[in-house]
């Protein structure tokens, strides 16, 4: 009898890890939402970036780890305006906005990946890739504005601000420390800014009361936050980076809107036909920008 295949599932796909990332990033705000019913926002950004640093840094074989002389730099920007500087700037914007008008803003991401490589950085493009971010943002524009939300300004432009360096953070990866394995790309700079935090946390020295069933439920979300949310995820981000392009990979935020209409879903709210045109045309972005791979 002929030998049966068997099925191997590939857990590096790019799409997989793609949609990975955006159930876990797309959770996130509403994690960030948890924290903050206890927390500050200064206690929530703290906590996660200390957390994070640490949840990584027995992983790391760090007697082995050789950074080129001047690469330690790309590590810690990395970390500020990857991890740190976006954490402070999405929990203080979420004190005003919701964690699904967050999410959305989110989107912007990949348009800045894209003009940030190309004028700085001289990456090339086609005019595929360009047209799959437009549309992309239009779809995110369909998830946002359908819903009436009234904005406040001052706080939606710190999440368009954190969408910006992540934007910066993605370059860098690529096109710094894409030579260095994911697991240290992601645990070093978290190591770096985990100081940061533990500096702020002492600083700030919350007091919550322990008791109080809030509280607990808020402590764990800022702890699935940094673990899963943060820590983990950078792993498979660096490694989705490494595998593709810098755009594709940071097309994962087109999605993160979509994770949130489905948890609204699961608590009975409203599916309408804009959100539906907006996962079309989400999806529909993200296949354009890997019909030509970008430098």
């Amino acid at each position: 009898m002929p030998k049966k295949n068997k099925v191997k599932f590939n857990f590096k796909n790019p799409y997989f890890l793609l949609g990975l990332l955006a159930i876990i990033w797309g959770s996130s705000f509403i994690l960030m939402k948890e924290g903050l019913k206890v927390f500050s926002s200064f206690e929530v950004a703290s906590m996660r970036i200390s957390l994070a640093g640490i949840a990584l840094f027995p992983f790391v074989k760090w007697k082995n780890v050789k950074i080129k002389a001047g690469d330690f730099k790309y590590f810690a920007l990395s970390g500020l305006l990857g991890s740190a500087i976006p954490a402070f700037l999405f929990t203080a914007a979420q004190t005003r906005i919701s964690s699904s008008l967050a999410g959305a803003l989110n989107s912007l991401t990949p348009i800045f990946t894209l003009f940030i490589g190309v004028i700085f950085l001289g990456v090339a493009f086609h005019r595929l890739n360009f047209l799959g971010v437009l549309i992309g943002i239009i779809g995110a524009f369909f998830l946002i504005f359908q819903k009436g939300v009234n904005f406040e300004w001052t706080h939606a432009l710190l999440a368009v601000l954190a969408t910006l360096f992540y934007g910066i953070n993605v370059n860098i990866i690529k096109h710094k420390l894409s030579s260095y394995p994911s697991l240290l790309v992601a645990a070093l700079p978290l190591a770096i800014i985990s100081i940061i935090g533990i500096i702020l946390l002492l600083f700030l020295n919350p007091k919550p009361v322990w008791v109080e069933v809030q509280t607990v439920q808020s402590i764990l979300a800022i702890f699935i936050l940094a673990v899963v949310g943060t820590a983990v995820s950078l792993i498979f981000f660096n490694q989705l980076i490494q595998q593709t392009s810098a755009v594709f990979a940071s097309s994962v935020t087109y999605l993160i809107p979509i994770v949130a209409m489905f948890l609204g879903f699961l608590i009975n709210e409203t599916i309408t036909i804009y959100q539906i045109i907006g996962l079309g045309l989400i999806l529909l972005a993200i296949w354009l920008i890997r019909m030509k791979k970008v430098s």
